[in-house]
């Protein structure tokens, strides 16, 4: 069973660790294996990274963990959009990368930049 979490943390890569890190610990109130425990995480720090680097990218990223007996994950991008020199998000390869890790992913863009992405295990 897994615990419903919410975390908000700024839209930088240094950030990032502590997304990781709470991925881990939500993941692992779950029945799965060491590889799949690794490919969660590491889908869910690649969606942070893509939105974080993105040409237009948010203030912050907020991850809800949804309580249930199956992984999942949704992201959203918030507060203002501020240029960061990063290129414009090619959603198709987001999305492949993404589901080589976690069978069902969603990447949802508006004017140009990433906003939201759903993770379901």
């Amino acid at each position: 069973m897994y615990d419903g979490i919410t975390l908000t943390v700024p839209a930088r890569q240094s950030a990032l660790t502590v997304v990781r890190l709470t991925t881990a610990g939500a993941a692992a109130r779950g029945d799965m294996d060491m590889e799949t425990l690794e490919d969660v995480k590491t889908a869910v720090y690649e969606a942070c990274y893509a939105m974080a680097v993105q040409k237009y990218a948010p203030q912050y990223l907020t991850l809800t963990f949804a309580p249930g007996d199956v992984f999942s994950v949704t992201i959203r991008g918030e507060g203002a959009l501020c240029e960061t020199g990063g290129r414009l998000p090619d959603l198709e390869l987001c999305n492949a990368v993404l589901t080589t890790m976690i069978p069902c992913a969603k990447v949802i863009a508006e004017q140009g930049s990433i906003r939201r992405i759903e993770l379901h295990g």
